[in-house]
């Protein structure tokens, strides 16, 4: 597993008494009930519709509201982009040991490569490797993290993290229509909105039952956009009370609402539970897109969501938000419960 104190399989058993980690119920992912799927949205259609709606903004609100999760699909990354970034992750992960070193994290940061939500030293920790990098607004980016192998990697991530943006914020755009808002209620606090990546490397375990490769957690950002990299399948979402493997489509994005929006829309579209686990024979990689906000944006229910009703979240500034979440140990959606007010 390269560098990072990744304990072994028998500490791990050890450490949670045995019991299987990832052994929890896990739903059939057959066609029999029509709920095996999560929802497929056109991006081209929306962009058609983003002015006066129609059946893809409909049905985009209904993904929302009932699941939290959706794939998209005919999106507006180029083939290219896609395909770059994917050649890229692949080879940086292949590198020596000694070579990933050179852009480890450091004390007490969380960028770089290594593990994320590391609060303790006694903890069980995921089954993973990470890369963690800010990439959006370009200024706040920190290049000594950002891999000069391969070559390419960092032209590759460059475009691509532009281009992820670009959806992301027309997805916004067509969200805060869906929830009678106008466009720059949410658009004009995302002018300057950051965005991260976490590279994620979930390596083969031969007792895969007995670990996680990425902790039940909902993320903490307004949205996130998932890019599978590798045949490999292992994302789960909580789903009435049990997990749902999700099986991604071909070049598709896995979005999914963060703790943020749920804020922002006072609990109208709530963040979904999820976790990833690994397989016992192969690796499996992907690349998350976490897009947050202007770096001064207050995290609290917009007035125009809350109406006559009672505001549900506290309200904070968005440093303070994150400093409470990842000061959290990662652990299903402990963190957002900490927001409420009742």
């Amino acid at each position: 597993m390269g560098s990072l104190p990744v304990p072994s399989v028998q500490a791990l058993v050890a450490a949670t008494g045995g019991d299987d980690a990832a052994a929890e119920a896990v739903t059939s992912d057959g066609d029999g009930d029509g709920e095996a799927q999560i929802p497929i949205i056109d991006h081209q259609r929306l962009l058609l519709e983003l002015d006066h709606g129609g059946e893809e903004s409909a049905r985009l609100h209904r993904a929302c509201q009932d699941w939290g999760f959706f794939q998209l699909v005919n999106h507006s990354v180029p083939d290219d982009v896609v395909e770059s970034m994917k050649a890229n992750i692949q080879q940086f992960f292949q590198l020596p040991a000694e070579t990933k070193k050179r852009f480890a994290q450091e004390q007490g940061q969380l960028e770089g490569y290594g593990q994320l939500f590391v609060v303790s030293e006694d903890q069980k920790l995921d089954w993973a490797d990470m890369l963690f990098l800010y990439t959006q607004p370009p200024e706040m980016r920190n290049t000594k993290f950002w891999p000069d192998q391969p070559a390419t990697f960092r032209s590759a991530l460059d475009r691509y993290s532009g281009a992820v943006k670009d959806v992301s914020d027309s997805l916004l755009a067509t969200m805060a229509k869906n929830l009678g808002l106008k466009r720059e209620a949410i658009a004009d606090k995302c002018i300057r909105g950051m965005q991260k990546v976490r590279i994620n490397y979930y390596p083969p375990c031969a007792q895969a039952e007995k670990v996680v490769g990425l902790s039940p957690h909902s993320d903490a950002n307004l949205l996130t956009l998932v890019l599978q990299v590798n045949h490999v399948q292992g994302l789960q979402i909580k789903r009435n009370g049990s997990w749902l493997p999700v099986k991604p489509v071909s070049g598709a994005f896995v979005v999914n609402i963060g703790d943020m929006f749920e804020v922002l829309t006072n609990g109208r579209y709530r963040s979904i539970e999820h976790r990833a686990v690994v397989h016992p024979k192969e690796e499996r990689l992907s690349i998350a897109a976490f897009q947050f906000p202007n770096i001064d944006t207050m995290i609290g229910p917009l007035k125009e969501m809350t109406g006559h009703e009672d505001d549900a979240y506290k309200t904070l500034d968005l440093e303070s938000f994150m400093k409470i979440f990842f000061a959290t140990k990662l652990e299903g959606k402990n963190f957002l419960e900490q927001m409420k007010l009742n």
